[in-house]
Parts: structure tokens; sequence; C-alpha cells
């Protein structure tokens, strides 16, 4: 009745005594046993080793108590000692599966750094998410989405956010601050194209709040349902747009007229074929031509610096020192332009 009250007991204490409860079971018998059998056990390392191989059950057998003594307190901590570190193990055991369940729920505070936020999971949502995972190797992703139950997909990269994304605590909870842009999905369950935007324009409303409070950009993309809608999250300093059924419909009449253009455009836009990549300035390119010329001998097509297009008809212009240039080209030219 003694040793079934004692475990009950060490069941129900609280973590940080169990484990200094066992710590002082293990260092203490490691001395005693020592002390019983100094010939046995020449140094209080011994008595460590046996000890930790008891209470573990490994029984190397290797050194053991030959003394009555030794063999009395070897019979007390099979009991005590064996007992508590299953305790302890079960305990150690319970905390990685609640973590697991928590993690899956979404309910853990986000530490990752430098990650891409995907605001709402939708089926959009699910192919960006395929194209980020297979495109780049070590990007991290944090989903956050109010409306599923647990995390949609198992993946070492990816990471899960339950709440309403509108929500300063959620957003901080996914370490909004730390990532390196957020993408916000029109969600697919509204019925009429304002409801979506407007649900999508609250969140980017509250993001750019977080932004202006913290005085930290956050590069914020939306995906717009209705293009007549673009001026409501210009207000609110959206840093790009989506919209995708226009995108689409413009799509389809280049494709008409210029047979073949859409499938550009999709390799462009998936990790297939060539694809569309981004460089800063370096040292040695002045102008346009300069950056041209030298991407050009790489195997890559210069056509842009951020949205500006035009630079094909400025190439003898000087390249501004905070230029984003995008290029096309396969990826082995792309490992050879940025190595």
């Amino acid at each position: 009745m003694f040793f079934i009250r004692f475990f009950l007991k060490a069941i129900q204490l609280n973590n940080w005594i169990l484990i200094l409860t066992t710590i002082t079971l293990v260092l203490s018998s490691s001395y005693i046993i020592y002390y019983i059998e100094p010939e046995t056990f020449t140094s209080p390392f011994e008595g460590l080793w046996w000890t930790m191989t008891t209470v573990a059950t490994v029984g190397y057998g290797d050194v053991s108590p030959t003394t009555v003594g030794g063999k009395i307190f070897a019979m007390y901590l099979y009991i005590v000692g064996i007992g508590l570190m299953s305790i302890f193990i079960g305990k150690v055991i319970d905390f990685f599966s609640i973590r697991k369940r928590l993690k899956e729920e979404g309910k853990l505070t986000i530490t990752t750094k430098n990650h891409i936020l995907l605001i709402n999971w939708t089926k959009k949502a699910a192919i960006t998410l395929d194209e980020l995972l297979k495109a780049f190797k070590h990007i991290q992703v944090v989903i956050v989405d109010e409306h599923i139950p647990k995390t949609p997909i198992q993946h070492d990269r990816v990471k899960f956010v339950k709440g309403n994304p509108a929500s300063n605590s959620v957003l901080e909870q996914a370490n909004i601050l730390q990532s390196r842009s957020v993408m916000v999905f029109s969600p697919d369950d509204l019925q009429s194209a304002s409801q979506a935007d407007g649900h999508t324009l609250l969140i980017a409303s509250m993001i750019k709040g977080i932004e202006k409070a913290k005085k930290q950009e956050i590069y914020t993309i939306c995906e717009v349902s209705n293009s007549s809608h673009i001026n409501a999250f210009a207000h609110v300093n959206v840093n790009e747009y989506i919209t995708a059924n226009d995108t689409a419909a413009h799509l389809a009449a280049r494709s008409i007229l210029f047979n073949g253009s859409s499938e550009v455009i999709r390799q462009l836009t998936s990790n297939e074929g060539f694809d569309l990549y981004s460089i800063s300035k370096k040292p040695e390119w002045n102008t346009y031509e300069d950056a041209s010329k030298a991407l050009a001998l790489k195997g890559a097509l210069l056509i842009s610096n951020g949205s500006d297009l035009s630079i094909i008809n400025r190439l003898h212009e000087r390249i501004p020192e905070n230029a984003n240039l995008f290029f096309i080209c396969n990826d082995d030219s792309y490992v050879d332009i940025v190595s």
C-alpha cells in the first residue's frame, strides 16, 4: 500500500518536481551504492552507470552489488527507481504527444523566421503551397485559417495556425513581423465577390495596422476577386494584387490571338521548364545593358525592374541601387547566376 500511494502521488507531481525528484534519486543512489560497496563501485561515476542501467531496465550486468547491504539497496532501487523512471518517461512521451497534437491543431506559437504566410486555405492556396515547396527547397510556410480543424498537410516545412486571420493575436502567433511576405487568398466559401474582397480587405487592414504600429514593413499580396475593388486595397497600401478572374480572361484572349502564348505564361508561373526569378543589382552592372548582356551570357533574359517592363527601351540608363531585376532562365542558369 505504501508503494501504491507513493506512485499515485508521483503521477500527480508537477513536472518540474518530478524531474528534480528523479535527478535527485539517480545522483543520490550513485553515491549511496559507492559508499556501501567502494570495492565494487570504485567511483561515484561507476555508481551512476549502474544506477542508470538499473532504473532504465537495461541491466548490462557488467557491474552489480555483491554485499547484502548493496543487494538490499538494489531491491529498493528496483521498486522505487524503476517506477519513478517509468513515470518520468511516460510524462516525456505525453509531452511530445500533446505538443504534436497542439501543432496539428494550430495552437503553437510560430518561432520560424523569414517564412511565407498563406492566409485562408483555399484551392488556390493549396496549388501555391505545392509550387513553393517544389521550387524553393528551404522555404518555410505558415498557413493561417479559422475554418479547417487541423493542418491540411503534414510536411516538415509547413506549420499551421488556427484562428481568425483578422485578429492581431493570431497574426502575432504566426510571427508575422518575422515573415518574408504574406499572401491573403480570397475565401472560397463566400457567395459574392464583394463579400470575399471585404473579408480580404479586413485582413489586409489588420496587417497594415500592425505594420504601422511596429514601424516594420510587411510585404502583403492580396487576391482580389473583382478588379473594381483594387482602389480599396490601394487605400490601405497593399503591396501587390492578384486578380485571378481578370488574369485568366486576358490570358485567354492572348492565347486566341497568339496561339501558344498560354503555354509560355504557364511555364513562367509553374515549376516546369523556364521560370521567373529576381536578383539585386550587382556592383559591376552600371546600366541595364550591362545587366542584360551579363545575364544573357548565363542563358537568362532580363525583362524588368520590378513591374517596370519599359527598361527594354532604356537599356542605356543607370540601374538604381535598390533595383529588383526580373529575368527568365532555367534552374541551372539561376544557380550559376546567384552563385
